[in-house]
């Protein structure tokens, strides 16, 4: 993600000619990346643990073209790849998840969270970033955010 952003950001500066400020570059981190929901937007997830170990996720979503909101299922070793199948399968694309990480951006168990996910899809790498509360939702989060940018 850090080479991606660092050509966007020189993109803009390159336009603006000029250096920009921090508060610039977190805009264009905000917007390039941070809980984008253009074409993809996840309203609710739920999940049910198997005796085998697999997560069923039900994950309930508004998808750019189609009239309604509708819930999609899928299985996977965990939430997210759960969520990344039922996702894949509402947008009737094949992508996988080949980066992710997570930190609090503060102390204490009420910290927001934010995560970050690299998916890749026919040989290119998209990338999204999410902040929430619930680190299951800031990651959902980001997901989404690298589908849309994969989606643009």
């Amino acid at each position: 993600m850090r080479e991606h952003f660092g050509y966007v950001v020189k993109e803009v500066s390159d336009h603006a000619h000029k250096e920009l400020m921090p508060q610039e570059v977190y805009e264009i981190f905000k917007e390039t990346y941070l809980n984008i929901k253009t074409k993809v937007n996840v309203v609710e997830a739920h999940y049910v643990q198997q005796p085998n170990d697999t997560i069923t996720a039900f994950v309930t979503a508004e998808i750019a073209g189609k009239d309604r909101v509708i819930t999609y299922k899928a299985d996977g070793s965990g939430r997210l790849e759960a969520v990344a199948k039922a996702l894949g399968n509402a947008i009737e694309k094949e992508f996988n998840i080949v980066t992710y990480q997570e930190h609090a951006l503060e102390q204490g168990s009420g910290s927001a969270a934010v995560a970050y996910v690299g998916i890749a899809c026919d040989g290119k790498t998209y990338w999204g970033a999410g902040t929430h509360k619930d680190i299951i939702v800031a990651s959902i989060y980001a997901m989404v955010s690298a589908i849309n940018n994969m989606l643009k």
